[in-house]
């Protein structure tokens, strides 16, 4: 069978939004753990944590084209946010904890860090805050980001699955959950 025969023979993939990948996110230096020289106003995040993703964010966190995306709020304790997932592919998550640890000081003295549950664990900065990248539950595949948003509270942001067909992070999922974290921060700072 050539090439020409192929054409126009089955579904098509769906058309990409965005004209090319994503940049990586512009992470910074480290920062002290409580250093949040301009804290974060989260009325928004708390009145609808959703709708803190564009749909070219979407795109660029979770998947391309953003069509069955589809936003989950999680409003009871222990944490509150959203899951951003599509059926069979990523779920990601920006959640804000309700429970210790809260901050990223709390987070680094957790006995799951002291356990060494929590490796890697790289500090850094996103957006001006401070911010963590490790990875839970034993696994590599899965990563997340913390970062200091207020004096007492930090947003969690997480990208976990087992297939990202449509994902521009398959290979690099961290990469993808500090995306979204500076997404999601951009978008608070202004409200």
């Amino acid at each position: 069978m050539t090439a020409s025969l192929l054409t126009g023979c089955g579904p098509s993939a769906p058309e990409r939004i965005l004209a090319q990948p994503p940049t990586p996110a512009q992470t910074g230096a480290p920062l002290p753990l409580d250093q949040v020289d301009k804290p974060l106003d989260l009325t928004r995040f708390d009145a609808d944590p959703c709708s803190l993703l564009t749909k070219d964010q979407a795109a660029a966190v979770v998947a391309d084209p953003p069509d069955q995306v589809r936003a989950f709020r999680q409003a009871t304790a222990p944490i509150y946010g959203c899951t951003w997932g599509e059926p069979l592919g990523a779920n990601a998550t920006a959640s804000k904890p309700a429970k210790s640890p809260r901050t990223l000081t709390e987070l680094s003295e957790s006995p799951a860090r002291k356990a060494d549950m929590f490796e890697p664990w790289t500090e850094t900065s996103i957006e001006g805050l401070p911010a963590i990248v490790y990875h839970q539950r034993g696994s590599t595949d899965d990563c997340s980001v913390s970062v200091q948003v207020t004096d007492q509270q930090m947003l969690t942001f997480e990208i976990i699955g087992k297939d990202l067909p449509r994902n521009y992070w398959a290979n690099d999922r961290c990469g993808g959950v500090a995306k979204m974290a500076e997404a999601v921060v951009n978008n608070l700072h202004q409200n």
